[in-house]
């Protein structure tokens, strides 16, 4: 590019930002769109100058001109960039300076502007890591104040699937006279539910998904996320204790431990978790009891090799880790005249049971299940079949863990039933006795997730912001870990505009309700259902059943699931029956598919 090229570009730059624009900003928009194009310039013009040196030399006249238009431009700039961090010091009731932001960052300012500097800086985060420092305790047990007021006593009762832990502290449970059973499941608080009610112990049933009251009832059976740390009970059932180590659910076993008020507290777990355990209870000084379980009938590995589908026999389980494959293998057995209940996570916890329920009554001959086995179903199953040895984990295909392996083919040889159980697999038997004989890690940590008073107490920032500071607060408690809110943050990214138009604490409250937002389906009902909030709307409209194949069915009955929660988070009237009847003809609807072993094409 000639000289003259060049002292006409730089002209064309000094008439457009130094004589004809005005200085005045009429809005942080504004003065943000300035900002970018003066940068533009400003790179510009560095490039020119460049230029000027390499063809007429630093001497040239055109040189030091253009040297001194790019200062007055970034003059500009940084009145630009004053006012677009005048809003943010107003937000964050901070007094930053622009010269403050970019010292010793004036490549990246020049680059990408005073707010993505403000971010590379780190400042902001600093704010909030002070801010988290002051509002968060030491210790997560003292988020609790009301609890640590008690002394509590602990039984913890350790030991492997089938050695009836939970049985146990159940039979302490209905002799209390008020109490709560904290589950991992629907399915499990509503089998605890009816065995209470049925044996004269009138107890209420409360899940995300429903809420059922029983007349004089002082015991309730929940879902653990639902437990309540107001009230004070005589004895809790906290099922499922391991699961404290588990990065998305672990926090409410934490909560729970620390928090929950009850005198006398039985927690059932696998042996790894004992000494985490022990040392949480010991830092609430409260007292603890291990009560040591064993298997009551033995688990033996067969030496015999397992062909599919000829050696099936009455009694199997057998274990696959997808929904299509469950429905192939079910429909290869029918072709070889053994019916079979099909078991896994997606399905709504009525067809669940009545699939159990038809191998119960020897309706059907065996279980065809994913790891959805594992967690608290006691079936008479005889022998446990691991046709796959790989699951994907949500991130990556991965083989079982030994606990995984331990918790699946614990359910073989029920007491009662049969004296013995048994356990095969297709391949890879070696890595199957090698994992089933392996003594577990104990857990190295517990899970915690950030409290609602904690992000809501916050004086400013984003609720993305103030999640994200979260997750890179550091806990001073060694053995405890933050959980995984990934998801949360994902499904706020997708929400940010109603940042704009929703009360913070709505925002907040509508993204933890769980659903899976990755089904499209969900996830537009979600938004609308914002929406309704937005508008100020006193109903939410009903989802719609858009198809009968299984697939469809599951979500439908999802949707209904978020209809049911989004409007009682929100104290939003909602049609009862209406949920009940279409939860009820959904679960039969499904059942029905898969009592008839319907061929995957149909599905």
């Amino acid at each position: 590019m000639s000289l003259s090229h060049l002292a006409k570009k730089m002209e064309q730059v000094e008439s457009k930002f130094l004589i004809s624009q005005e200085s005045k900003f009429d809005s942080v928009q504004h003065a943000m769109k300035r900002e970018g194009a003066l940068r533009v310039a400003i790179q510009s013009l560095s490039t020119w100058i460049a230029q000027v040196k390499r063809n007429g030399g630093a001497e040239h006249e055109l040189y030091d001109h253009g040297q001194d238009l790019r200062d007055r431009l970034k003059k500009k700039l940084k009145e630009a960039s004053a006012v677009i961090l005048h809003s943010v010091n107003q937000q964050y009731h901070t007094q930053f300076t622009v010269d403050q932001v970019i010292e010793n960052h004036d490549w990246y300012y020049y680059q990408y502007g005073i707010l993505q500097t403000l971010q590379k800086t780190g400042i902001l985060n600093d704010l909030f890591q002070e801010l988290l420092t002051n509002i968060i305790p030491p210790h997560p047990k003292d988020e609790y104040p009301l609890t640590r007021k008690m002394k509590r006593s602990f039984i913890i009762h350790a030991g492997p699937t089938n050695s009836g832990k939970t049985y146990q502290s159940l039979l302490e449970l209905k002799q209390s006279a008020k109490g709560i059973y904290l589950s991992p499941l629907r399915l499990l608080a509503l089998e605890v539910y009816e065995r209470l009610n049925e044996e004269g112990v009138p107890c209420d049933l409360l899940t995300g998904e429903e809420m059922i009251l029983a007349a004089g009832a002082r015991h309730i059976a929940c879902t653990i996320e639902k437990a309540n740390y107001e009230e004070v009970y005589d004895i809790a059932v906290i099922d499922e204790g391991q699961m404290i180590g588990d990065a998305q659910r672990g926090y409410a076993w934490t909560r729970a431990v620390l928090g929950l008020r009850a005198h006398e507290i039985h927690v059932c777990c696998a042996p790894e978790a004992v000494a985490l355990l022990k040392q949480l209870i010991a830092d609430c000084e409260d007292e603890v009891t291990i009560i040591e379980h064993t298997r009551q009938t033995p688990l033996i590995v067969q030496d015999q090799c397992f062909r599919f589908p000829q050696d099936v026999k009455r009694g199997d389980a057998l274990i696959v880790f997808s929904r299509k494959k469950a429905l192939q293998v079910a429909s290869q057995l029918a072709g070889s005249h053994l019916n079979a209940s099909i078991i896994y996570g997606n399905l709504p916890p009525e067809t669940r049971r009545k699939q159990v329920n038809l191998f119960l009554n020897k309706e059907t001959d065996v279980v065809v299940s994913t790891d959805a086995i594992g967690m608290g179903m006691n079936l008479p199953i005889k022998r446990v079949v691991f046709l796959e040895m790989e699951k994907f984990d949500g991130n990556q295909v991965r083989e079982l863990n030994s606990q995984e392996i331990k918790q699946i083919a614990g359910r073989a040889g029920r007491k009662g039933i049969y004296d013995q159980g048994f356990v095969n697999t297709t391949r890879e038997k070696a890595k199957l006795k090698n994992k089933l004989g392996m003594s577990d890690p104990a857990l190295k940590a517990a899970f915690i997730a950030p409290h609602d008073t904690t992000i809501l107490s916050l004086p400013f920032g984003s609720l993305i912001e103030r999640l994200k500071a979260w997750t890179h607060y550091e806990v001073q408690v060694p053995y405890f870990q933050k959980a995984d809110i990934s998801e949360v943050l994902e499904l706020l990214e997708l929400a940010s505009p109603y940042e704009q138009v929703l009360p913070i604490e709505t925002l907040y409250h509508a993204a933890t309700i769980p659903f899976n937002y990755q089904e499209k389906e969900l996830l537009s009902q979600w938004f609308m259902y914002l929406d309704c909030l937005k508008i100020n709307r006193t109903s939410l409209p009903k989802p719609k059943k858009r198809g009968h194949h299984l697939a469809s069915l599951e979500v439908y009955y999802r949707a209904i699931g978020l209809y049911y929660s989004f409007a009682t988070n929100f104290g939003l009237p909602y049609d009862w029956k209406w949920v009940k009847r279409e939860r009820k003809q959904t679960s039969e609807q499904i059942h029905e598919l898969l009592k008839n072993q319907l061929q995957p094409s149909y599905v």
